[in-house]
């Protein structure tokens, strides 16, 4: 099983893979138009992965590596920001 988590404040998706990388896009649109943030750091199948109530870190938690991560997701805002203004 895949986890995904949706943002609480924002329009965030946040979505991990059985290779241990973690996808973040700014909102839905961002998906179609496969815009996004990859963050790897984990060795393993990520098991479960959560956003903070202000949606500005993540805790990724690995199946098989047993580690857990704490992400800061200002990239994905700032990244989005970027490319606006090109």
């Amino acid at each position: 099983m895949i986890p995904i988590c949706l943002g609480n404040l924002s329009n965030i998706v946040v979505a991990g893979d059985e290779n241990g990388n973690i996808y973040a896009w700014r909102d839905v649109e961002s998906i179609k138009e496969h815009i996004g943030i990859n963050l790897t750091g984990h060795s393993s199948q990520l098991q479960r992965i959560i956003l903070t109530e202000d949606d500005k870190r993540l805790i990724s938690m690995g199946s098989n590596d047993q580690s857990l991560m704490l992400w800061r997701m200002t990239n994905v805002e700032q990244k989005h920001a970027s490319e606006a203004e090109e």
